[in-house]
């Protein structure tokens, strides 16, 4: 009998985030996942997030808003979660409910 094949996301287990200026990258099978952002003061405002069709449903938008959170908490920043699935985050993780900017 054969062994089953490991799931797609397994792949996924090793690859590090990358942070640069502005944004945090996931680079796997020649495609970039990234999550842009842009600093202004004490605020980390999450604007984009974006995965390549071929990567989808392997949560790597969600691995990027975890750096983009741990990021904001390691440098004391508040956090604008303009981008809807950086909002939905929030709404899925109430640890990371303290760290948002009240812009109401």
């Amino acid at each position: 009998m054969r062994a089953a094949p490991a799931p797609r996301e397994s792949r996924w287990v090793t690859a590090a985030v990358e942070h640069q200026p502005g944004r945090f990258v996931l680079r796997v099978e020649g495609y970039e996942a990234e999550l842009v952002y842009e600093r202004r003061g004490g605020v980390l405002d999450i604007q984009d997030t974006f995965t390549p069709p071929p990567l989808r449903g392997r949560e790597l938008a969600a691995r990027l808003t975890e750096a983009a959170f741990a990021y904001a908490r390691s440098e004391g920043l508040r956090v604008v979660p303009t981008c809807s699935h950086a909002a939905r985050y929030v709404e899925d993780h109430p640890e990371a409910r303290g760290l948002v900017e009240d812009v109401g």
